[in-house]
């Protein structure tokens, strides 16, 4: 395990039919920093964080975390990852609190460890007060936050967020910057997406521009 470099890809690329939706990235971020990917819908700033994460094949390049392919080594690089996408992941018809607790209990957390770490969460992520209302109930910027909760139920050493405070209030978007500073100071590396040139500017250590 490669513990300098957090991802490195080269010529990384995928096309659909004669459709080009990414065309060579090169990258190599640092392990515990913040690198930001950005660019305007459509660039193709997902689909790269999609390959990273395993959940899409690339036709092209080659792309390793930690030092482990992502194709040859998937497994190994999802038990190092956390993602949370543009859309929620959590079930809607759950409490907040349950979600938390169920998504501890799939990563192998006991009923009182999943208990536990779901009340830290709520707490840190000031849902605390919500924990038993149904989330078909929440707001955008809840829902944001009890997604970004959900993957941090284990603190992986790798974090995809993308496009993370897209609609968001300026207070909630203040919010999660705290957190993503929070997870770099205990010694996570995140790769951020965004459309907002503040957003990376306040956050990132590198920035790569997509067109």
């Amino acid at each position: 395990m490669s513990t300098d470099i957090a991802v490195r890809t080269r010529g990384l690329g995928k096309s659909y039919g004669d459709f080009t939706a990414v065309g060579s990235v090169d990258l190599s971020i640092a392990a515990g920093s913040v690198f930001a990917m950005l660019g305007p819908n459509g660039a193709g700033k997902t689909t790269t964080v999609r390959m990273l994460a395993t959940l899409l094949r690339p036709d092209r390049g080659s792309a390793e975390v930690f030092g482990y392919d992502v194709v040859r080594e998937a497994t190994a690089v999802r038990s190092m990852i956390g993602l949370t996408g543009q859309y929620a992941s959590v079930d809607e018809t759950l409490t907040a609190g349950e979600n938390l607790r169920l998504f501890g209990r799939l990563l192998g957390l006991s009923r009182r460890a999943a208990a536990d770490r779901a009340e830290q969460l709520l707490e840190e992520f000031e849902l605390s007060a919500v924990a038993r209302r149904s989330v078909s109930a929440f707001s955008g910027g809840m829902r944001r936050r009890l997604d970004l909760a959900a993957t941090l139920i284990t603190v992986p050493p790798l974090i995809f967020l993308d496009e993370p405070t897209t609609g968001l209030d300026p207070h909630t978007r203040d919010r999660m910057w705290g957190i993503v500073r929070g997870l770099v100071a205990r010694g996570a590396t995140v790769l951020l997406t965004t459309q907002y040139l503040e957003e990376a500017d306040a956050l990132a250590d590198r920035i790569a521009v997509i067109d």
